[in-house]
């Protein structure tokens, strides 16, 4: 956002008055934009001290200007009929409606003048203007005028019969590498069989099938994409892993990619890094307000160790992200060990593990200890080792987050004592667990309530709620289901279970007890979900499941 000193200052004073930043930090971004000479905004949030929206409510109230979110607009198509989306990418506006001769036109920033003159010279009408953030402009785009069309079928259209002569290998990579981005994917996998090779995309956490390659030409492809990810293209036989970077639609889109041989050939899966997960938010992930405002307090203790549990893929390094976002990093010196660094954060002293050198999380952490840290946040407590050296690490005056894989909360502390953990330094050091899972949102554009069946209606209550489903749409790919959210379950030791930690109680004497002091479960905290709409029965079942088969399972056998 373009601004003077002084306006830069109004700013600084406006956020510090509602509660959203403190002097400190002020200062901080200040010192920083001396150096890099960009927008004191952009400053503010690069370092994850504020959020986008919070600076645009303060900048719309002070212009004059409404701030709308991008959900609720509905753009007239006639307006978006061939205009380039590279032009409101430009410009940050994004044109709504077209009214009594006036265009209401939503702009990411109202005040800059040079902006505003572009959009007149674009758009020749009486403006109307109302204001939006960066992120709900690139949902604008996405909503209306991203293709859903795969890349891939699209080249291998054009081209004829794909299966003979020559094979267009470097549009095709790109291509399978631009439809994982556009479908939003977390992981794309190229799988050679003995026929053909499958592309599948993980979207919200399930795979889907891509377009199928013709055999004879992937080695070429993973070819390509060696050389794109510097790695050895005349190595076969062994895993490999590099990493790569692109540029689509106009953004910066970093890949982490690992090689594995199998019987046919060389197995790839490319992870989609997104950049913004290291500036994550606690109010972004899904969590209530009372699981945000229990955990912020956790981030204000001196001392202690607070886990975080799930299985792989469900999101624990991005909500401890989220709470080292909440830790006052400018007083406090706040270091992590991970396995790997996958997103930068502000501030914070970051360490990659190599256990190829020896350099393991329990050495990693030694070292660490050595640095004079605050706050330390270990990537995954996997052995005896480094779960002692994190307990003693909580007792001697430092504030440890890390993470742990159990199947809920209160399993985490037989798990640590599974780990050679004695009973009382648990019960000495533990501050709480978080257990997390993520579930499929309902779409918000084909969203529709619905009657529950006797036995959904059971489940969810008297009370009932307002259950949803969505009845499928383009935005969605017809599933009904758009993008994640977090359901989780928080165990914080009472002081009458801190006796029962001390004795070494069982997982289900445990259960029990923090059941009577009101500790609610994931499924619960998923079915008020459903309740309100934001997800299903069926998510809820399938990532909420014990490993054993349940009674009405096991009825048939």
């Amino acid at each position: 956002m373009s601004s003077s000193a002084g306006t830069r200052l109004r700013l600084g004073e406006a956020l510090i008055e509602r509660g959203f930043l403190n002097q400190n930090r002020l200062e901080v971004a200040l010192a920083e934009q001396k150096r890099h000479h960009k927008p004191l905004g952009q400053i503010l949030v690069a370092l994850g001290f504020v959020r986008p929206d919070q600076i645009a409510a303060i900048v719309s109230e002070e212009l004059g200007i409404p701030l709308v979110r991008g959900r609720d607009l509905q753009a007239d198509p006639d307006l978006l009929n061939g205009l380039d989306p590279a032009i409101v990418r430009e410009i940050g506006a994004f044109p709504i409606a077209l009214e009594d001769g006036t265009l209401k036109v939503a702009m990411v920033d109202p005040a800059d003048p040079q902006r505003v003159a572009s959009v007149r010279s674009y758009f020749p009408y009486p403006l109307d203007l109302v204001m939006i953030t960066e992120e709900d402009l690139a949902l604008l785009l996405q909503k209306f005028f991203s293709n859903t069309e795969s890349q891939v079928a699209a080249i291998l259209s054009r081209g004829g019969d794909p299966w003979v002569g020559e094979f267009p290998v470097e549009k095709i990579t790109r291509a399978i590498l631009w439809d994982g981005v556009n479908l939003g994917a977390t992981d794309i996998h190229i799988e050679p069989e003995e026929n053909v090779t499958r592309v599948r995309y993980r979207v919200d956490g399930l795979l889907q099938t891509g377009e199928n390659l013709p055999r004879e030409h992937t080695e070429a492809i993973l070819s390509r994409i060696k050389i794109l990810s510097h790695m050895d293209i005349a190595e076969r036989r062994r895993p490999q892993d590099g990493h790569l970077r692109l540029e689509i639609d106009g953004r910066q889109v970093d890949m982490r990619v690992s090689y594995m041989p199998t019987v046919n050939g060389e197995n790839v899966v490319l992870r989609i890094m997104d950049r913004s997960a290291g500036n994550v938010q606690l109010s972004r992930l899904g969590l209530s307000v009372k699981a945000q405002s229990m955990m912020r307090c956790v981030t204000e203790r001196s001392h202690g160790l607070f886990l975080v549990t799930g299985p792989t893929g469900s999101g624990k390094t991005t909500t401890l992200y989220g709470m080292l976002g909440e830790v006052d990093a400018i007083h406090r010196n706040v270091a992590t060990v991970e396995d790997p660094v996958e997103f930068s954060i502000p501030l914070i002293r970051q360490s990659q593990v190599d256990p190829s050198i020896g350099y393991t999380f329990s050495e990693g952490l030694r070292t660490l200890l050595r640095q004079d840290p605050d706050v330390i946040l270990v990537g995954e407590i996997r052995d005896h080792e480094t779960a002692d050296m994190a307990i003693k690490a909580s007792m001697t005056g430092h504030l440890v987050f890390s993470t742990l894989h159990t199947n809920d909360a209160i399993g985490s502390v037989p798990r640590l004592a599974d780990l050679g953990i004695p009973a009382y330094l648990v019960e000495d050091s533990l501050i709480g667990v978080l257990a997390q899972r993520l579930v499929r949102r309902v779409c918000r554009n084909c969203a529709e309530p619905y009657e529950p069946t006797p036995y959904e209606r059971d489940l969810l209550g008297e009370e009932g709620g307002n259950p949803q489903r969505g009845r499928g749409c383009e935005q969605c790919g017809h599933s009904g289901l758009r993008g994640r959210t977090v359901i989780a379950e928080l165990f914080f030791p009472t002081d009458d279970l801190s006796e029962l930690l001390r004795e070494g109680a069982d997982a289900r004497v445990l259960r029990q007890a923090a059941r009577a002091a009101g500790f609610r479960t994931m499924e619960e905290d998923g079915l008020e979900k459903v309740r309100q709409g934001v997800t299903t029965f069926e998510e809820i079942r399938r990532v909420n499941r014990s490993h054993r088969l349940g009674a009405d399972e096991r009825e048939d056998l």
